[in-house]
């Protein structure tokens, strides 16, 4: 959860407006995506700062502490890594990468010599690390197959270093699919790729790499799934390294000092039986010396980990009483933190489904009724806050991070309600405010991390095949939590590039998606997607293209944002001339200024400020402005800065000098409006004035 909102919130945030689009039938589906007339921009950019703050602190609840270092990789351990234009993390598990700037199709980034010593100290050698190793003198290209989050990156890069001592990763970005004819590829250097969540592409790229490789004497490791065939290279099946031989290995590197009694190491002994991966071991590691450092104990570190709240939540749901007890723990797992009458609303309408569906297949007793809230509450271990007077109260657990456990185990280990569950979530999500739509689009995104393929099949297709802007914006959250997982950001990018080329509901739910994490991790994918649908899809996502160009929004995306909206007016008619307009109001609105998202006027000049802002001001349609508070964010936002940002002074000038007679009529008027209302000095209105008859 590394990207903060975009601003800070107001003293007074609207919410933000219900969907536009209703029920249709498939016939009626252009009609449905009609945009809304004279929507304000400034009440849109309010309405969008809570909803972000909110949807981060949503994602924040509901991971808890499974991503505990926002810089840092849980799928590889916590050894964090600094490398050009982006983060590689290593340990003895898989390596991936987190981009949050303009890319290309992939990078190449080599490993510095810190980070080899790190991978090369906490090794444990395996045999499929020595078979790699010894085809590397033969083979210019092997690939490693095996069962994800197992280790396989760090073999790789153990056997590329063992044979040339240089090595570096091969990023791809988004869902863009390498092109072995862009890289250059050095004599005795190590490479290595993952396609592991592009099975459907290994022949095609490694036919690449492998002519690309012809006459350079290079070595490329290609990781792919488990039981991939190929007839292009030799293939081999990874075996991952004994979790307690990890273990060791690596607390001999973290806390080489730390002394375990047998109680503590039979304590961790059974926590890494239930280990699936060497990333795991390492995180527990970590806990492990940090525990010792600070003199706390190994159980009470034990009962803060997911198996053992796993075990806990398991023994809960066995417990008969209270009887709704257990509607009202998944009911808080989804809506933990909001109000008391909509989680135990919610509860009770979770109980109604059960019962209904069970009393026809098996006529037990109904539900009991009057029973207390106190008892719910000490079922699950929350207590409810008064929000102040006549403000209700709202409910959280003790433990925040037992919300995630808790839909883990009920989505996982109760099939027989799983129906019920699914329907209920559709439902709470349609009929909820939208701070509900919030909670569940995200616990939806998070069931997704457990079983992506039938979350798809259940929720997202559904959700895809409405015509209501809410189940739109379901669908989207729901893509955006799932993302939060490092391990899946890839196969999200992936999903949403198919998205992307299906029909106009999945197209929103895909604009509205690249709005968030992932669209700042690949936002030259996004960009280019957003520019396909405002060039050629008439002006039904133009609204929510702008939305998600403001979100995308930084420092580090700034120019190249710039560039591609002006891009738009130059090449791409009266739609990209819209789409631009749009967009650049929304940028030009920002209120809230910050290192991370600068204001427009404190960019350094750049030729296309001058033009996004003349299209802003000055593009029609049916006689109106595309933009009608533009001159009016021109000058609350951009000329009032006019004597200490030299950008704003320089841009002015040229954003005044216009050629258009329509539009220096328009400036000539609001010129001499804000000389009236005493808005602009004399002489700032002279100057101005001035170039404006000279154009």
């Amino acid at each position: 959860m590394s990207d903060s909102p975009p601003e800070a919130a107001g003293s007074e945030v609207p919410q933000p407006e219900e969907p536009l689009v209703e029920d249709a039938s498939p016939e009626e589906e252009d009609e449905t995506f009609r945009e809304a007339d004279n929507r304000s921009i400034r009440h849109e950019m309010t309405a969008s700062r809570q909803e972000w703050q909110e949807r981060r602190q949503s994602l924040a609840d509901l991971y808890g502490d499974e991503l505990p270092s926002p810089d840092a990789r849980d799928l590889s351990g916590r050894v964090s890594n600094r490398v050009k234009k982006g983060n590689v993390y290593l340990a003895q598990g898989d390596i991936h990468v987190g981009q949050g700037r303009s890319q290309p199709a992939v990078t190449i980034n080599e490993l510095t010599e810190t980070e080899i010593a790190d991978v090369q100290r906490t090794l444990i050698s395996t045999q499929s690390q020595t078979d790699v190793r010894r085809l590397l003198d033969s083979r210019r290209l092997v690939l490693l197959g095996g069962a994800a989050e197992t280790g396989k990156a760090t073999t790789a890069l153990a056997a590329l270093l063992d044979w040339g001592g240089r090595v570096s990763w091969i990023m791809p970005h988004g869902a863009s699919t390498p092109n072995a004819r862009d890289w250059k590829l050095e004599s005795g250097h190590g490479y290595l790729l993952d396609l592991v969540d592009t099975p459907a592409a290994v022949d095609g790229v490694t036919t690449g790499i492998k002519r690309a490789g012809v006459n350079a004497d290079c070595r490329v490791i290609v990781l792919v799934p488990e039981h991939v065939q190929s007839s292009i290279a030799p293939v081999i099946e990874h075996d991952p390294p004994p979790n307690r031989r990890v273990f060791t290995k690596h607390l001999s590197v973290q806390a080489s000092g730390a002394r375990l009694t047998a109680d503590d190491q039979q304590m961790l002994d059974e926590e890494l039986r239930a280990l699936t991966a060497p990333w795991q071991v390492v995180e527990l590691v970590r806990q492990v010396a940090t525990a010792v450092e600070s003199g706390s104990s190994i159980e009470s570190m034990l009962n803060r980990r997911f198996h053992r709240m796993r075990s806990k939540v398991g023994k809960d749901l066995e417990r008969r009483r209270p009887t709704l007890g257990r509607c009202f723990m998944t009911s808080i797992a989804v809506l933990h933190g909001l109000p008391e009458a909509e989680i135990s609303g919610a509860a009770l309408a979770l109980a109604e489904r059960l019962d209904e569906k069970w009393r026809r297949d098996h006529s037990p007793k109904p539900v009991q009724l009057w029973e207390n809230l106190p008892a719910w509450l000490d079922y699950v271990d929350a207590e409810a806050t008064p929000a102040g007077p006549g403000g209700g109260r709202s409910i959280r657990l003790r433990r925040p991070e037992l919300a995630s456990v808790m839909l883990r185990v009920i989505w996982e280990d109760q099939p027989t309600i799983r129906d019920s569950l699914v329907d209920w979530l559709i439902w709470l999500g349609g009929e909820g405010s939208w701070h509900t739509r919030i909670k569940v689009g995200h616990a939806v995104g998070k069931l997704a991390t457990f079983d992506f393929a039938l979350v798809n099949e259940r929720f997202l297709e559904v959700w895809s095949r409405s015509r209501r802007s809410r189940d739109h914006q379901l669908a989207a959250l729901a893509l955006e939590a799932t993302a939060e997982d490092p391990s899946m950001t890839r196969r999200v990018h992936l999903h949403l590039d198919s998205m992307i080329h299906g029909n106009d509901a999945k197209k929103s739910i895909a604009i509205r998606a690249y709005a968030s994490s992932v669209g700042l991790s690949a936002p030259d994918q996004a960009l280019a997607a957003f520019k396909t649908l405002v060039l050629t899809r008439g002006v039904k996502f133009h609204h929510d293209v702008a939305q998600s160009i403001a979100y995308l929004y930084r420092r580090s995306t700034a120019l190249t944002i710039m560039n591609h909206l002006a891009d738009w007016i130059s090449y791409g008619g009266g739609a990209g001339r819209r789409g631009a307009a749009l967009a650049f109001g929304r940028l030009a609105a920002l209120s809230v200024s910050s290192p991370e998202r600068p204001h427009p006027s404190e960019l350094d000049p750049h030729p296309s400020l001058v033009m996004l802002w003349r299209n802003a001001l000055s593009f029609e349609e049916e006689g109106r402005l595309v933009v009608p508070e533009s001159w009016e964010l021109l000058l609350n936002e951009w000329l009032r800065h006019y004597d200490e940002r030299p950008t704003v002074r320089k841009m002015t000038d040229q954003i005044f000098s216009l050629t258009d007679v329509r539009n220096a009529e328009r400036a000539l008027l609001y010129l001499r409006l804000w000389r009236h209302h005493g808005e602009i000095s004399a002489e700032l209105h002279h100057h101005l004035r001035q170039l404006v008859h000279r154009s």
